[in-house]
């Protein structure tokens, strides 16, 4: 075994320490609770997370599956667990950050109710485009053009209401000075499919959603929200790069643990997942999700989220979205 495997280990048992049995017989296990369904990439990536925990220090580390409500079952569940470190949940930033300002209300404040531990992977959102937009349409600007010519073309898919990629494609119509309404799908999935078969001109979505299909050549990406260029898409411009300056949104995927765990016990955990984060296995399933790593750590990641719920207010506000109950 390299040297640097052996203390890739070390540190991932020292991770799990605090929650270790004394003996066989006290056994116990840790839990990795996601908000959506097997199969996805959140639970792909906590399966690979868990896969890297598992086996050290004697703890058996199983992924729970609680779907619904866009996470927030899961959110609750853990929201009420022991604080000793052996539940913890992976759900995405915008659950954090952009819900607060689109639900009328929560039973959870991320602040209030939990501790960000560390921020696995970062996404940007893109605008793709589908067959029914002739190739002629290379850039932003030819889309304004051509969309404005029919007002039939109004309209942009999203893989849900309330979501990021709905405010994005809201913000840029702003912007653009176009009138477009929403197509609201359930999930990226079946809403990127759509676009590809040609039901509608363009969709608004993480990278993730689109990337296989941009690859294959089948659908086109116009842009993508992230404060840099996205290096899974690195010769399609930002919104930034194209003068849409307030058009920067980001999404993530992150761990937390309830509050009042103790702080080492926190610190533990963030330097085994950010150890985790650097193995080849899991870089690569990160890329093939269509993801990147991130590695914020409880401090960077906490002010994150501070800024960007501040941030989302009003930008969802002037919007004219109505809070959903």
């Amino acid at each position: 075994m390299h040297p640097s495997d052996i203390a890739r280990r070390q540190l991932l048992a020292a991770a799990l320490l605090p929650f270790a049995p004394a003996s066989p017989a006290q056994a116990r296990t840790a839990y990795i609770v996601v908000g959506f369904a097997p199969g996805g990439a959140a639970d792909g990536l906590a399966r690979l997370m868990g896969d890297k925990l598992r086996g050290v220090a004697g703890t058996t580390v199983v992924v729970e599956n609680r779907v619904g409500a866009g996470a927030r079952i899961a959110i609750d569940y853990v929201r009420t667990a022991a604080p000793d470190g052996s539940v913890m949940m992976l759900v995405p930033d915008a659950t954090m950050f952009l819900y607060p300002h689109v639900y009328k209300s929560l039973s959870y404040d991320v602040f209030r109710d939990f501790t960000p531990v560390t921020r696995l992977i970062g996404m940007s959102l893109a605008m793709f485009v589908g067959p029914m937009v002739p190739d002629s349409v290379k850039t932003v600007a030819d889309y304004v053009t051509w969309v404005k010519a029919d007002p039939k073309r109004l309209i942009y898919g999203t893989p849900a209401a309330g979501a990021t990629p709905h405010f994005t494609g809201a913000i840029f119509a702003r912007a653009a000075g176009l009138d477009m309404t929403p197509v609201h799908y359930k999930g990226g999935a079946p809403g990127i499919q759509e676009l590809a078969g040609g039901q509608i001109p363009v969709f608004f979505g993480s990278t993730a959603d689109g990337l296989a299909l941009v690859q294959a050549g089948k659908v086109r990406a116009l842009a993508t929200s992230g404060a840099k260029r996205s290096a899974l898409l690195p010769d399609v411009p930002t919104f930034a790069d194209l003068g849409y300056k307030d058009l920067i949104v980001e999404d993530g995927l992150g761990i937390y643990l309830p509050i009042r765990t103790p702080a080492d016990r926190v610190g533990k955990l963030d330097a085994a997942l950010k150890e985790a984060l650097k193995s080849k296995d899991v870089l690569d399933a990160v890329r093939n999700y269509g993801f990147e790593v991130s590695g914020e750590a409880t401090s960077e990641f906490t002010a994150r989220l501070r800024r960007e719920r501040a941030r989302w207010g009003p930008i969802v506000k002037a919007t004219g979205f109505v809070a959903i109950d």
